[in-house]
C-alpha cells in the first residue's frame, strides 16, 4: 500500500507519516461511516457518482477502491487526476495512477498509460513504452488502444512505419464501433494506404463514421458526394454535409462551404455568407480560408 502526496505527488510508504520529498502531512484516509464496502462495491458508487457529476464523491469513492488495489478504481481515480474531477488537476498523480492499475493488468489503466507516453503527459514522451502499454491494451481487446496502435504504425511512432499492419488496428477499432478508427479505415481505402483502394469502402466507412457525428466523416462525405467518389456526385448533399461538419466547428468544413457559396455549387452564389465562413475557417488555421479571406476582401 503506497499514498501519494498531494503536494508533491511523490509516491510514499503507507508507513510513512510525512512526505518522503516534501515532509507534507499524510492525508488521512476517507472513511465511509456506517457501513463497510467491498472495493469493487466501492468502485461502482464511484461510477455512478461521476455519471451523476458528484464528482468529489466519485473521487472518493475511487480513492477508497484504489487504496485497496482494486485495478478499474486506480484508473478511474488517475482519470478524476487527469482531469480535475473531484479534486485539483493534477497530471503526475494521474500517470502514477495509471501507472498503479497497468501493473495490475487492467486494460484501460494500460491504455491510459500508453497515452501518457505518447503525448508526454506526467512523463517525458517516448512513443517506444507508449507502443508497448498500447499493444497490452489492445491484446485484452480495448478498443481506443486499437486506433492508437494504428496511429502509431500509421506514423512510424515507436515503431517501423507499416500502413497495413495501422489499416489491420483502425479496421479492428472500426468493428469495435469506433467513430474515430471508422474514419480512419475509411482513409486508408479512400487513399489505398495499407489496402485495396476502393472508393465504394471508402465511403461505407466514412457514413459509419458520420452517423456517430464525426466531423472529419462528414466533411469526407461531402467531398465523396462532390467528387462523385464512391457515389453519384450531388452538390446539393456535398453542400448539406459541408454545412452540418462546419456547424460542428470543423475547420476545413468550414472552408468547403465557403467556396460552394462563393461558386454557387449547391446554392445561389452568396458573396457575404461565403466570406463569413471563410473567416471563421482561417479563425480556425484553415491556410486555404486564409487565402481566400485575402483574395476576397
Amino acid at each position: 500500500m503506497s499514498w501519494v502526496c498531494p503536494m508533491c505527488s511523490t509516491s510514499n510508504e503507507d508507513s510513512s507519516e510525512n512526505c518522503m520529498v516534501c515532509d507534507a502531512p499524510k492525508p488521512e484516509k476517507m472513511t465511509v461511516e456506517g457501513r463497510s464496502l467491498l472495493p469493487e462495491d466501492e468502485y461502482k458508487i464511484g461510477l455512478l457518482s461521476f455519471q451523476s457529476d458528484d464528482f468529489v464523491s466519485a473521487f472518493n469513492s475511487f480513492t477508497y477502491a484504489a487504496d485497496a488495489e482494486y485495478p478499474p478504481a486506480e484508473n478511474e481515480l488517475g482519470r478524476c487526476y487527469y482531469l480535475g474531477k473531484g479534486t485539483d488537476k493534477n497530471i503526475p498523480a494521474a500517470f502514477y495512477w495509471f501507472s498503479k492499475a497497468a501493473e495490475h493488468d487492467d486494460p484501460a489503466g494500460l491504455y491510459n498509460l500508453g497515452c501518457c507516453y505518447y503525448y508526454g503527459n506526467g512523463t517525458p514522451k517516448n512513443y517506444t513504452s507508449a507502443v508497448r502499454y498500447l499493444q497490452q491494451a489492445s491484446d485484452k481487446g480495448h478498443t481506443a488502444a486499437k486506433l492508437e496502435l494504428g496511429n502509431c504504425y500509421f506514423y512510424g511512432r515507436g515503431v517501423t512505419e507499416n500502413p497495413t499492419t495501422a489499416f489491420r488496428y483502425f479496421k479492428e477499432a472500426a468493428d469495435k464501433g469506433s467513430p474515430a478508427a471508422m474514419y480512419n479505415t475509411g482513409y486508408c481505402y479512400e487513399t489505398g494506404k495499407g489496402t485495396s483502394k476502393s472508393h465504394a469502402m471508402a465511403f461505407r466507412y466514412y457514413n459509419l463514421s458520420a452517423n456517430k457525428n464525426y466531423s472529419s466523416a462528414i466533411n469526407a462525405i461531402g467531398n465523396c458526394y462532390f467528387f462523385g467518389r464512391g457515389t453519384d456526385k450531388n452538390p446539393d448533399k456535398a453542400m448539406s454535409f459541408y454545412r452540418k461538419a462546419a456547424e460542428r466547428g470543423f475547420a476545413p468544413a468550414m472552408y468547403n462551404l465557403g467556396f460552394c457559396l462563393e461558386k454557387g455549387i449547391g446554392s445561389l452564389p452568396n458573396i457575404t455568407a461565403a466570406k463569413s465562413w471563410y473567416k471563421r475557417a482561417a479563425d480556425g488555421g484553415n491556410e486555404s480560408a486564409k487565402k481566400a479571406v485575402k483574395r476576397l476582401s
